[in-house]
């Protein structure tokens, strides 16, 4: 038995003194390559492009934003629209007067010297949305359908900001300093009972026609809301934004969208490489992550209320979150000033105060 032992012991650490880290090359190489987000606006908007730098796995750094460079949209007929620097990487225009008929590329030049260019592309005209839909089993998904009468678009994209309203659990009036050490009222410039919060689609949505006789994408799911969800315990809107594709486009972003959400399992996708169409002209070896399209935009909003939805649970799951500590005036003190999570809710009829977390006030 100890002879065992000991021979398990010796192959454990054996096993152990043989195990190195592995640093693959696309790890180890110092990683300092251009990427251009955004995309040439033909419609009634402005253009944005956001330039940056990326970075190694082991990077502290968030963002490297690429500062001060010169960037142009050039037509093939020689008009040029300059996009001056707004701080941050981010370079902008006013809406541009394109010619539908003429294709354009984006130029970069850096502060360090070094050029980058677009192929030219087509400017694409984006069909309306037709509708901005939803239904609810036990969820609520969003559903987006849209069509071309023409049959020259096939290729289609979304992004969407949505925006709620939520309402603390307690419809509280008071506040607490903590300096001062005393209770006092808000006034109607400091509630804080109701708030609205944004955000920003972060998955790739797309969808194409090409397989069929016509060009119509019909309740393609856009975004699915968990039954109880913040988002729509008072009242919710999506704005959703379209964008018509070349068919390379719609590959480059189905490549994102595969490298982003396919990967991880043994069976999944392999990583590939994303070929755009932006490229060094200083080093031609040199690659540059993006793709840039021209397009106009279609947009369109819905709104959801809480009292359409059926057996909506976002309160009844803050019932025991919120569960209030009662308390006597004395003790009302020791607990805001020892615990800062919570706050005053409301006062206890004959005295007293109830206290719950600050989420819930």
């Amino acid at each position: 038995m100890k002879k065992t032992f000991i021979s398990l012991l010796l192959s454990v650490l054996f096993a152990q003194g043989c195990r190195e880290e592995y640093l693959p090359p696309a790890i180890a190489t110092k990683n300092n390559f251009l990427v251009v987000e955004g995309f040439i606006n033909s419609g009634n908007d402005s253009t944005i492009i956001k330039l940056s730098r990326t970075k190694n796995l082991s990077d502290t750094t968030f963002e490297i934003p690429e500062l001060n460079a010169t960037v142009i949209i050039r037509g093939k007929s020689g008009s040029i629209f300059n996009l001056p620097h707004q701080g941050a990487g981010r370079y902008a225009s006013a809406p541009l007067a394109l010619n539908s008929t003429d294709e354009y590329q984006l130029k970069i030049n850096t502060a360090g010297g070094s050029s980058y260019e677009s192929d030219y592309v087509k400017v694409k005209q984006t069909p309306e949305i037709d509708s901005i839909s939803w239904k609810q089993d036990r969820d609520a998904t969003i559903f987006v359908s849209t069509h071309d009468a023409t049959n020259s678009t096939r290729f289609y994209r979304w992004e969407f900001i949505e925006t709620w309203e939520y309402h603390s659990y307690y419809d509280s009036n008071l506040g607490y300093d903590y300096v001062a050490n005393q209770l006092f009222y808000l006034d109607s410039s400091q509630l804080r009972t109701v708030c609205f919060l944004s955000a920003r689609s972060t998955d790739v949505y797309l969808s194409t026609s090409k397989n069929l006789s016509d060009d119509v994408i019909e309740n393609f799911p856009l975004s699915e809301i968990p039954n109880g969800s913040d988002k729509i315990g008072v009242r919710y809107s999506i704005l959703v934004k379209q964008y018509a594709m070349s068919q390379t486009a719609f590959q480059y972003w189905q490549q994102i969208r595969k490298n982003a959400k396919e990967l991880g399992s043994i069976f999944g996708t392999q990583p590939a490489e994303l070929i755009g169409n932006l490229h060094s002209i200083t080093n031609p070896n040199e690659p540059v992550i993006g793709y840039m399209s021209a397009s106009s935009v279609s947009e369109k909003r819905i709104f959801i209320r809480n009292n359409q939805l059926v057996n909506w649970s976002s309160r009844s799951s803050q019932d025991e979150t919120c569960e209030p500590i009662l308390t006597i005036p004395d003790s009302a003190s020791y607990y805001l000033q020892n615990f800062r999570d919570l706050g005053p809710a409301y006062f206890i009829t004959g005295g007293g105060l109830a206290i719950a977390k600050k989420t819930c006030v």
